[in-house]
């Protein structure tokens, strides 16, 4: 069962599945490598073996990947009816009729197959509005612009800042002024740039 399965290796089978329905055949490990932004075909095989282990895909004597039939239950997107606007300062009058359903997924969710949940920990990114607990809606292979709120890789390290540029040079801004700018020694990638958060409030 897909629950099962951790959030990565969803991703990588809801692509699988993209790639197929568009293009008529499955990915090879190379397509899917260059797609999630992978030097090594290994790291990718060991998703896909995880899913055949999963009996979500299985493989063919040359390797290559074959999606298996599941019995699906039919999947209705979350759709709500938008009211307002509310003032967030003074008090004024509502409007009491919806102006218009808002579907969620496709409010939040730009490429379904390439997006991905992260819940944050720490306090860097407090002044952006990012708390500790919040889950970030993060798209992989988003081209990044200078000022948006990426995954950064630095250095092999993974961290959630801002992408900012000085001098020609790009680093990462933290959102908290108790803590530095980082500059990569080595090497600063994007893993994905973050289109939307989700805050729970309550039960």
């Amino acid at each position: 069962m897909t629950n099962d399965l951790t959030p990565h290796q969803r991703t990588v089978l809801n692509f699988i599945r993209d790639f197929q329905a568009k293009r008529g055949y499955t990915p090879s490990l190379a397509d899917l490598a260059i797609a999630f932004g992978v030097r090594s075909k290994n790291a990718v095989a060991k998703v896909v073996n995880a899913l055949s282990r999963a009996k979500q895909i299985e493989k063919d004597p040359k390797g290559r990947i074959k999606i298996l039939e599941q019995e699906h239950t039919e999947y209705a997107p979350l759709t709500l009816p938008l009211f307002g606007p509310i003032a967030a300062g003074f008090a004024a009058p509502v409007e009491e009729q919806a102006e218009e359903t808002v579907t969620l997924d496709d409010y939040l969710v730009h490429d379904k197959a390439s997006t991905f949940l992260l819940r944050v920990k720490g306090d860097s990114m407090i002044e952006a509005g990012i708390n500790e607990g919040d889950m970030v809606i993060v798209e992989r292979g988003a081209e990044p612009r200078v000022g948006d709120i990426v995954v950064g890789v630095l250095d092999g390290e993974f961290t959630l800042k801002r992408l900012m540029k000085d001098k020609g040079k790009f680093y990462l801004q933290a959102e908290n002024s108790k803590y530095p700018d980082l500059y990569a020694l080595d090497e600063l990638q994007v893993a994905g740039v973050v289109r939307g958060l989700i805050r729970k409030y309550g039960r």
